[in-house]
């Protein structure tokens, strides 16, 4: 176990876990780490007392080496600004949730942000998201993550599925949830709360890791200028496994929380495919979703969740098979 870093030598550190890259498009992280290293040197204030940032980018050895990590980084973001540090550390057979707690161990910031490998932020989203912590009753804040919509199932998909649409207002206001993938801690919250995988899940641990906080009445807030793009499924095969690990997931969650009876998901795979059809009938506009490409988007929201649907059924019938196959 790695003993807790020294605090407050650095101003932020900035967590990027590199498990999402294996499921997106390389250019998605090449993107992201251009557009950190751009807000970093733009960020407000002086680096005349030393480097304000660190950048921890944790990944697992086994599955690549530091070398590899240090290659592609280095090619995508070539000059590191100055008033910020690079670091490598290896999290042997650690996945996403638990690379993200490797980071904050390893961390010397004020600040812990999490910024996933596959997200791009919008310019301004590091300002923004850190300007929450002028106000003293903010501990977490979460920022807008939203789906890209480059093609029609990607706007499909940006109504369907569970992340919100982006949102063009700027306020800060308390939530009981986020999304691990653009959120800031103070670091003291960060160390006294990590994310605890759920045991055979795929993600889920934000949302029990939101639910202590919320019971705990520690300050969970969103910053809905803090944006960042997230990428939709990557291929129809990764779409159809996507909807069949949500549902296992969702199971799961729903067990630890006392709930989960058969009746209970039925009308939630209901509940989830009325509400994508009326998202993709009422904003398609939104997302600038054409009128005859509405049979379409209708026919992918329908596919994903007969996928949960089915994921759901099968951790049921199957609970060794589903926990060994519908995992992403």
């Amino acid at each position: 176990m790695i003993a807790p870093a020294a605090p407050a030598a650095t101003l932020v550190s900035i967590v990027i876990e590199w498990e999402n890259i294996q499921l997106a498009e390389a250019d998605r992280c090449s993107a992201m780490l251009a557009e950190l290293m751009r807000q970093i040197e733009a960020f407000p204030g002086s680096a005349a007392v030393g480097r304000d940032f660190e950048i921890l980018v944790i990944f697992d050895d086994r599955k690549i080496s530091e070398a590899g990590v240090r290659e592609f980084v280095g090619h995508c973001a070539a000059d590191v600004p100055a008033r910020a540090e690079l670091r490598f550390v290896a999290g042997r057979g650690r996945g996403y949730y638990e690379q993200k707690n490797l980071g904050t161990a390893t961390a010397r910031g004020r600040f812990v942000v999490f910024l996933d490998s596959d997200v791009i932020p919008e310019p301004g989203w590091l300002a923004r998201l850190l300007g929450s912590f002028d106000d003293p009753q903010v501990e977490v804040v979460c920022g807008n993550c939203y789906l890209d919509t480059g093609d029609v199932v990607s706007k499909s998909l940006a109504l369907a599925w569970f992340f919100p649409l982006r949102d063009a207002r700027e306020v800060l206001v308390r939530q009981d949830s986020f999304f691990a993938n653009n959120v800031a801690f103070r670091r003291e919250v960060a160390m006294r709360y990590p994310f605890v995988p759920l045991e055979g899940t795929s993600r889920g641990a934000c949302r029990m890791l939101a639910r202590r906080l919320t019971e705990d009445g520690r300050g969970l807030f969103v910053n809905t200028a803090a944006r960042v793009s997230h990428p939709a499924p990557n291929g129809l095969r990764h779409l159809f496994f996507r909807g069949l690990a949500q549902g296992r997931d969702n199971l799961l969650f729903d067990r630890l929380i006392g709930r989960g009876g058969a009746g209970e998901s039925v009308g939630r795979a209901l509940r989830m495919q009325i509400r994508a059809w009326k998202r993709i009938l009422r904003h398609r506009r939104t997302v600038h979703l054409g009128i005859l490409a509405v049979p379409t988007a209708l026919a992918i929201a329908s596919l994903y969740y007969a996928c949960y649907a089915v994921g759901d059924a099968a951790t049921r019938l199957a609970p060794g098979w589903a926990g060994r196959h519908l995992r992403v």
